[in-house]
């Protein structure tokens, strides 16, 4: 059977916490500008999960609008059979995440 990863964490902008899917914004120090780069980063720090098979879910090279009122561009992916991080990479400062599974 296939199981989803949830994460639950602060969300400042309603001021609550909320449960959602990993996520991030990317950033060129630490991604290197790069979209994939940054979901394989992300989902290792926020849900311990590394490798799988990856499905971007939109065309290369294209993103679409987190919501018509921000500038935020985000793109999907679907990772099917990742595996358990022993050590993950710590979370950002900011952030404090409880993964649901």
């Amino acid at each position: 059977s296939k199981t989803a990863t949830i994460v639950k964490e602060y969300n400042p902008g309603p001021n609550k916490v909320l449960c959602g899917l990993a996520a991030g914004i990317v950033e060129s120090a630490k991604h290197n500008s790069d979209f994939d780069e940054a979901a394989r980063q992300e989902l290792e720090e926020e849900c311990h999960l590394s490798g799988g098979t990856w499905h971007r879910l939109l065309n290369p090279n294209t993103s679409m609008a987190m919501d018509k009122y921000v500038v935020t561009e985000i793109v999907a992916y679907l990772v099917v059979d990742p595996t358990k991080v022993a050590n993950p990479p710590p979370l950002d400062a900011e952030e404090d995440i409880e993964i649901i599974e």
